[in-house]
């Protein structure tokens, strides 16, 4: 008898950690931060930054009620002649506050890169063609969600797609003539789609706490279209 209760004893003993070691890999891969009042959850979908933000309602104190007062029995006298007119009650109307929501100021907030291009008009083929942006390479901003702040510090890559077939990644913005930090030299003519995709990456926190990286990146783009021509031969003599 003394066998059995101290097997049953062990047994229940291996249960109880074994749940514990089960709750413990179950936290494992949750969100080490205090969500009792605010939560807030920063993602990167389809090369957009969204963040949302959920605060928990705070369950109102319990206020006992008064006992209600014992109403009176007695009827009061009528008087035909004399009647109460009541005014009637005025309900002031609220005016709807448009507010936009963080995702969207993240995407209006990000700069959009421009593509610049020498020559503008009569490039032609086997000859380079230069381009640039006006795009920073870092960019920092300060937002707010639930009245929680939120600091961003990013910087960029670019991927170049020349419409040809080819691409180039770089994390210069390049410059005009004289420059040739980015270039491109066509070998047939036609019209070519040119897109200069922003690639942003970085980090965040939250209320001045620990900086936190961005999982994924952020894409804006940017296109324009560039006509090649071909070169004419003249000979003179």
């Amino acid at each position: 008898m003394a066998n059995r209760v101290e097997l049953s004893l062990r047994f229940f003993n291996i249960l109880i950690i074994s749940s514990l070691i089960f709750a413990f890999q179950e936290n494992t891969f949750s969100i080490a931060a205090d969500c009792t009042k605010t939560c807030i959850d920063l993602t990167v979908e389809n090369g957009e930054l969204v963040i949302t933000g959920k605060r928990t309602p705070i369950k109102p104190k319990y206020i006992p009620r008064p006992a209600p007062k014992p109403r009176s029995t007695s009827v009061p006298t009528s008087n035909p002649d004399h009647q109460v007119t009541r005014k009637p009650r005025i309900v002031p109307v609220r005016k709807k506050v448009v507010r936009k929501s963080l995702n969207d100021q993240v995407r209006e907030i990000l700069p959009t890169a421009s593509i610049y291009l020498q020559p503008q008009s009569g490039a032609l083929i086997h000859e380079p063609v230069i381009f640039w942006t006006d795009s920073p390479r870092n960019f920092k901003k300060s937002l707010s969600l639930l009245d929680v702040k939120i600091d961003l510090d990013l910087t960029v890559k670019f991927l170049w797609n020349w419409g040809d077939g080819s691409n180039f990644g770089t994390t210069l913005i390049g410059a005009p003539f004289p420059s040739f930090e980015i270039t491109h030299i066509y070998s047939q003519s036609g019209l070519n789609k040119v897109s200069l995709s922003s690639n942003w990456s970085g980090r965040y926190r939250l209320d001045g706490g620990v900086w936190q990286q961005i999982p994924g990146v952020i894409t804006t783009m940017r296109s324009t279209q560039i006509q090649i021509r071909q070169a004419r031969t003249v000979f003179t003599g």
